[in-house]
């Protein structure tokens, strides 16, 4: 195997006066303002403010894209930073917030995307000059699809763990016979919580899949073998098992409510037990640092 490499801190280089602190803190307003925005529509039950917060969010949106377009922590030498790589998966998350937001005409999920997107980018912040050293032999296309349709089922799970989260939440208060006046008369119907849940899971399952696949074939010639027993491969492998139950329920027993609800959060969970705690303290090929 491969030893993993330390996380070695550089200063960022700057490239035409601009950096990747600027890029991260113009688009770290905009996902403030637009959580702001979202949450004080809420609170207001104001459509004006809702919206603002929707539109708020994709001008971050198109910010960050723009920044990543122009190519800002290119100038680390040697790779992208953690801290990037955090910002992508907010990039993907917002992504997949605006996706719903114009299939299903549903501000919800994009007015929690945003401020999940703002927790993502103030992460990063202290790690933009951390560089996360990739061997030459890990840069390959496989390697590409693997980590990139990861993080767009990543994006799709988080939704769907939002939608999951509050569907049950909605339900136990309406179950229990608790006021449903004022604030929460603005909460999306249950069926349309269920739907997203649906859109989002059947939409982020055969991706998940893709990048699993890309990353075992991708192994192979990196770690010499297809299954390595890596903790983080382990834990990948029951996550994809859930996500298929909960996709063929889906998709061939129609399961609908709770039970989908519970297992879209359970999934992501799982993913995030994965991310905070298998890379982090586990002995792991795909773990951040060397401890």
């Amino acid at each position: 195997k491969l030893k993993r490499q330390n996380l070695k801190l550089h200063r960022p280089c700057r490239a035409n006066g601009d950096s990747p602190e600027a890029s991260t803190l113009i688009t770290l307003v905009f996902y403030a303002l637009a959580s702001i925005a979202g949450l004080a529509g809420m609170i207001m039950r104001s459509p004006l403010w809702r919206r603002l917060g929707c539109w708020l969010a994709l001008a971050g949106f198109i910010c960050q894209t723009l920044m990543l377009v122009m190519g800002f922590h290119k100038a680390l030498p040697g790779g992208l930073s953690l801290g990037a790589y955090l910002q992508m998966l907010a990039w993907f998350v917002l992504l997949c917030g605006l996706a719903v937001w114009f299939k299903l005409r549903q501000e919800t999920a994009l007015l929690f995307a945003a401020p999940l997107g703002l927790m993502l980018f103030a992460m990063s912040a202290p790690y933009l000059g951390a560089l996360v050293q990739v061997p030459p032999s890990l840069k390959a296309p496989f390697y590409a699809l693997h980590i990139g349709a990861l993080f767009l089922s990543l994006g799709l799970l988080t939704l769907a763990f939002a939608a999951g989260a509050l569907f049950l939440f909605l339900e136990g208060r309406i179950k229990s016979k608790q006021s449903m006046k004022g604030f929460w008369q603005d909460m999306p119907a249950l069926s349309m919580l269920d739907k997203i849940n649906a859109f989002t899971t059947l939409t982020a399952f055969p991706l998940y899949t893709l990048g699993i696949v890309a990353g075992l074939i991708w192994a192979k010639p990196v770690f010499g073998a297809t299954v390595t027993g890596d903790p983080k491969e382990v834990i990948s492998i029951v996550v994809w098992l859930l996500f298929a139950v909960l996709f063929h329920n889906r998709l061939a027993n129609g399961w609908k409510g709770r039970k989908p609800a519970r297992l879209a959060v359970f999934i992501f969970l799982l993913c995030l037990f994965s991310i905070l705690v298998v890379n982090t303290f586990m002995d792991t090929h795909h773990a951040f640092i060397r401890r």
